[in-house]
C-alpha cells in the first residue's frame, strides 16, 4: 500500500467535520487556479446535469420558480447588510 493510500485511509476514519477540514486544506493546497483539466471540469458538469435532470424528470425534487428565489435571495442579502 502506498503512502497517499495509507494516509487517505486514515483520513477516512476521521470524524466528518475533521475530514472536511482536511479537504479543504488540501484543495488551498493546490492553489486558487486549480480546476483540474478541462476534461475533468466538462465531465463534472455533465453528469451533475445529468444527475439534476434525473432527478426533475422522477420528481424527486421541488422545483422553485425563479422570481420565488430572487425574492428569497433578495430578503437574505438585506438581512445580512443589516
Amino acid at each position: 500500500m502506498s503512502s497517499s493510500d495509507k494516509v487517505l485511509a486514515a483520513a477516512l476514519d476521521l470524524p466528518k467535520d475533521e475530514r472536511a477540514r482536511i479537504a479543504h486544506e488540501l484543495l488551498l493546497s493546490l492553489g486558487e487556479n486549480y480546476v483540474g483539466s478541462d476534461e475533468d471540469v466538462a465531465g463534472a458538469w455533465a453528469g451533475e446535469i445529468a444527475k439534476r435532470l434525473q432527478e426533475v424528470r422522477s420528481g424527486t425534487v421541488d422545483l422553485v420558480d425563479l422570481d420565488e428565489v430572487d425574492a428569497y435571495v433578495g430578503q437574505r442579502l438585506d438581512e445580512l447588510r443589516r
